[in-house]
């Protein structure tokens, strides 16, 4: 009787190992410990800044995200553009070190509707990533008088995937975008930056808004104030990685012909 039971405690304590070692490789995970004491020490200075910093140097990288369905979660800290830099460092702030909070923050910046990704629900127009988050008080918009309203065709991604022959529903992309004209489009005119800097926080997230009237925005990034002005921490197409802007804000824009002025969002923990 002994020998059966201490035979069948081998067996459990094997089955039990080979569980605990399928298990724990079926975890993903993506954020070092030094990422983590990063974060942490964001979270206690309540500024995201000092963890967008770490990934400086980072290579930029286009086109990382599927191109058509079926839609894969694309996941990486090693290299960024300048939108999935935004969403995997305000992500990240607000994952607690924790991977499995991450990619749920991540999804839920991504895509419109978390239980349902596809092509069709990524939020492909920064501006209808923003409106959701508005709505879910993650971030704030920024207002001044300085604002303009203007109208967006936002037909620019139904158009350009129309003859691509890509397994991706046009209809569901034009009803987005038909919902998207619904929505009031402010902005802040290029010339009227200048006079709006005084209103600005560390770590607001500015857009670059397009003078192309089916497209919203052309470039975004965090604002962080250095040399007693507003630059840029962004992933940069032009210098190919994570950088700061060598040009102030206002400086930028002029450098920046397509630019029609700029969008400044808040994340609500910035008081």
């Amino acid at each position: 009787m002994m020998v059966l039971l201490r035979k069948s405690m081998r067996l459990l304590i094997l089955l039990l190992g080979v569980f605990l070692f399928q298990y724990g490789n079926a975890q993903e995970k993506w954020i070092p410990l030094d990422l983590q004491s990063r974060i942490a020490l964001a979270q206690k200075n309540q500024n995201h800044v000092i963890l967008a910093e770490y990934f400086l140097g980072k290579p930029y990288v286009a086109n990382a995200l599927s191109a058509e369905n079926p839609e894969k979660l694309y996941l990486s800290l090693e290299d960024f553009d300048c939108v999935t830099f935004i969403e995997n460092v305000m992500s990240l702030y607000h994952s607690k070190g924790q991977d499995s909070l991450f990619k749920k923050n991540l999804i839920h910046w991504r895509y419109a509707q978390p239980k349902d990704i596809r092509f069709e629900t990524r939020n492909h127009y920064f501006f209808a990533a923003m409106e959701q988050l508005i709505e879910d008080q993650w971030i704030v918009p920024i207002t001044t008088p300085e604002g303009r309203q203007i109208k967006k065709s936002f037909r620019f991604l139904s158009q350009f995937y129309r003859n691509k022959n890509k397994n991706i529903s046009i209809p569901a992309l034009e009803q987005v975008e038909s919902q998207l004209r619904l929505k009031p489009f402010t902005f802040i005119p290029s010339i009227n930056v200048s006079k709006v800097l005084s209103s600005l926080k560390e770590g607001d997230i500015v857009t670059f808004v397009s003078k192309r009237n089916d497209l919203d925005v052309q470039h975004t990034g965090f604002l962080t104030y250095r040399k007693s002005n507003w630059y840029v921490l962004h992933a940069s197409q032009e210098v190919k990685k994570v950088c700061i802007s060598d040009k102030n804000v206002v400086e930028y824009l002029k450098s920046h012909p397509s630019f029609l002025g700029i969008q400044v969002f808040r994340p609500n923990f910035i008081k």
